[in-house]
């Protein structure tokens, strides 16, 4: 009466091992990046006095505002020595770049031009060719 037990409980035994035929389980995916978070008001016109500043000029901030697509907008007053006018600049929130600079800051009279061309009357002089140029012989 052994022999039969020990025969069946042989017989049986590989048919009780349990074996997943599943494959593994793959490993849970990374979660997205997370996307950068977007510059404050504080953040923008700090950056802006700082690019002002940068430009050699005392600055008073006229406006700043956050548009549709994401771009940041600093309008500065600046001043120097013997000039006054304006700085806009526009900031990318996310990333941070620099996009546009508007940059027209003007001297105050004083009766001199130092414009590139050497003209003497604010653009009419020699220094720029216009009209019937091909006469100058």
């Amino acid at each position: 009466m052994k022999l039969p037990l020990l025969l069946g409980t042989l017989l049986l035994a590989p048919g009780c091992i349990v074996a997943s035929s599943r494959p593994p389980r793959p490993s849970p995916r990374p979660p997205p990046p997370s996307r950068p978070v977007a510059m404050n008001y504080d953040e923008a016109v700090r950056r802006g006095f700082d690019q002002c500043r940068s430009r050699g000029y005392q600055c008073d901030l006229q406006e700043a505002h956050l548009t549709g697509n994401n771009v940041w907008k600093v309008k500065m007053r600046a001043y120097a020595p013997g000039a006054k006018g304006h700085l806009h600049l526009d900031y990318d929130a996310y990333t941070r770049n620099l996009l546009k600079v508007n940059e027209k800051v003007k001297g105050k009279g004083g009766g001199h031009d130092d414009d590139w061309d050497d003209d003497d009357d604010h653009g009419h002089g020699r220094g720029k060719k216009k009209g019937h140029a091909h006469r100058d012989d």
